[in-house]
């Protein structure tokens, strides 16, 4: 006669038995990473444009005051981000991407400078006033080489800020603006 075989106690799991649960559950993590790489599409160009001028035109028939939009923009230039709330400060923003991908916002608000300063050119300081178009605009310098420009009017506050476009890409963008 033959002895049975000694049963094993489910409490205590030998090593071996531990090693290979984790090697599997390794190789299934492993594995849906694996898929997931592989099935995953990440766009070239993760920024989506957005169309404006709709959202202007009605923005417009809301706002309580002359709110700024470009009637159209250069070629290669994109606006990617656009909104407006109306009630309240009446908030409206432009966002618009240049030639070269540099950033420039426009933001207009019935709220005093120094709040939307605060928001939108956090550490800009005052460095004169240029004259652009016709309009005379404050410039703000602020930190990594920002450049904010700003009117006061008793309707509106207005915003236009980069923190990559050159000087002159800003210019160009103020030309544009317009009420109409």
């Amino acid at each position: 006669m033959s002895s049975p075989a000694p049963q094993r106690s489910r409490g205590n799991p030998a090593i071996g038995d531990i090693v290979r649960s984790v090697v599997v559950m390794g190789l299934i993590v492993l594995a849906i990473w694996a898929f997931g790489l592989l099935h995953t599409n990440t766009p070239d160009d993760p920024v989506r444009d957005v169309e404006y001028a709709s959202t202007a035109t009605s923005a417009r028939q809301a706002a309580t005051y002359p709110l700024l939009a470009p009637a159209s923009l250069p070629k290669d230039w994109r606006a990617n981000g656009v909104r407006f709330t109306p009630g309240g400060t009446q908030p409206w923003h432009l966002g618009v991407l240049t030639a070269d991908d540099r950033y420039i916002g426009l933001e207009q608000e019935k709220v005093e400078l120094d709040d939307l300063l605060e928001v939108h050119a956090d550490g800009a300081t005052e460095a004169g006033t240029v004259e652009i178009a016709g309009a005379t605009w404050q410039r703000f310098d602020g930190p990594k080489d920002r450049i904010t420009l700003v009117q006061v009017t008793p309707e509106v506050t207005t915003l236009v800020t980069t923190s990559t476009a050159p000087f002159e890409d800003v210019e160009r963008y103020v030309t544009l603006l317009t009420a109409d």
